[in-house]
């Protein structure tokens, strides 16, 4: 491992990588050109095409983002970290920046999260025992080591890293992909999606994605504080409409008891 300025034309970016968010780097181009990249990109030694002709390269592992945001601040080298990742380590590396990364959605965190865990159990087998089947559940001895592997590596809990890979290996491919930033990339969501069986999945993501929003109920506003005189003329009327639906009998045994004195509880 080393570390080394390489000039921007010579890195290429990964055919796998995660699309780049303009926003993003538009922001992180703007703090480049006024003070320069803090965290140097992480690269391998590849083959690529410079100017139409084959050489060598270097492949971003870490740092896409950052190297569109260094080529759109007009830099023509970025400090990197060259190492000789594998293809699975490489992959992983990918991943974990992308899992540490707020913006991602429920959708893209649970097929990163599944994807990292298939290439942790490739990596480390052992790691494996008593896991079987599709329908395998999580279980403390097995997974553990993925789990707090991850939990560390990306900053978020083993509980969280467990609930996103769950919903990775129980949910298609496909149906994760027709939810991805649609209304109904949402945990809510995927957790009821997770239940189905696959070949049930792709179907109701197309019916729910079809259905019209329903509208929010609109909250209600307490109304403003009555005045002395408006509360004193609901008063007024609420004892004139329970006198209205009162019986002529009730009205008469009212009018007695209002005659004989009572206790006001309101004096004392």
């Amino acid at each position: 491992m080393e570390t080394a300025a390489i000039e921007t034309k010579l890195i290429v970016i990964r055919q796998d990588a995660r699309k780049v968010d303009d926003a993003t780097v538009k922001a992180l181009a703007a703090s480049i050109a006024e003070i320069g990249i803090i965290n140097p990109l992480r690269v391998r030694p590849s083959r690529g095409f410079v100017d139409g002709v084959q050489s060598d390269v270097y492949e971003v592992i870490a740092g896409v983002h950052r190297l569109k945001a260094a080529r759109k601040a007009g830099l023509d080298a970025v400090p990197c970290v060259i190492v000789d990742d594998d293809d699975l380590h490489a992959e992983l590396a990918m991943i974990d920046e992308n899992l540490c990364r707020a913006e991602l959605s429920p959708a893209d965190r649970a097929a990163q999260t599944a994807r990292r865990k298939a290439i942790y159990l490739e990596l480390h087998p052992e790691t494996a025992r008593g896991v079987a089947g599709a329908d395998a559940r999580w279980n403390a001895t097995d997974n553990l080591s993925f789990a707090s592997e991850t939990a560390a590596a990306i900053g978020k809990t083993e509980r969280t890293v467990q609930r996103d890979a769950e919903r990775g290996e129980k949910i298609s491919d496909r149906a994760l992909a027709l939810v991805r930033g649609s209304r109904l990339d949402t945990g809510e969501y995927l957790d009821k999606l997770k239940k189905l069986p696959h070949d049930e999945q792709v179907a109701k993501v197309q019916r729910d994605r079809t259905q019209p929003v329903q509208a929010r109920k609109p909250v209600k506003i307490a109304d403003d504080p009555l005045s002395d005189m408006e509360s004193q003329e609901r008063q007024v009327a609420a004892l004139m409409a329970a006198w209205n639906r009162a019986s002529p009998d009730a009205r008469q045994e009212f009018l007695q008891r209002i005659e004989t004195p009572v206790f006001d509880a309101g004096a004392a």
